[in-house]
């Protein structure tokens, strides 16, 4: 790098050349969270659907189940243990009659996992 400054009769002054800094750039920057998250219930499955995210370093989305809405995050089922590559998902490990609560994170190239999505609950038939 070098700093250059207006000298005398306008003419450009350069400074001598700083040290050469080496750096590895570290990605630390979550993804956004999953938005538009939207289910449907059919007999027997719950369907998922959400956007997919802006990022374009995103890696995959896990969802998260739940039968009580107030239980803490970190005590949710995860559905996906694997990163789910796309933006829809069927949870077919339902029963007739009950409530189920999801949420979503994404996670980039870089092991970034995103703060959850908003709740959404589907009551099945």
């Amino acid at each position: 790098m070098r700093a250059v400054s207006v000298g005398t009769e306008a003419e450009p002054v350069e400074s001598a050349e700083s040290n050469v800094l080496k750096f590895t750039a570290i990605d630390t920057f979550a993804p956004s969270p999953p938005a538009a998250v939207t289910v449907a219930a059919a007999p027997g499955t719950i369907s998922i659907f959400f956007a997919v995210n802006p990022e374009k370093d995103i890696a995959g989305y896990r969802i998260y189940r739940s039968e009580d809405r107030d239980a803490p995050l970190d005590k949710w089922t995860p559905l996906t243990p694997e990163l789910l590559k796309k933006n829809a998902f069927q949870d077919t490990r339902v029963e007739s009659g009950k409530t189920y609560f999801y949420y979503l994170t994404a996670a980039d190239t870089a092991g970034n996992i995103s703060p959850p999505s908003d709740i959404v609950a589907e009551t099945v038939p």
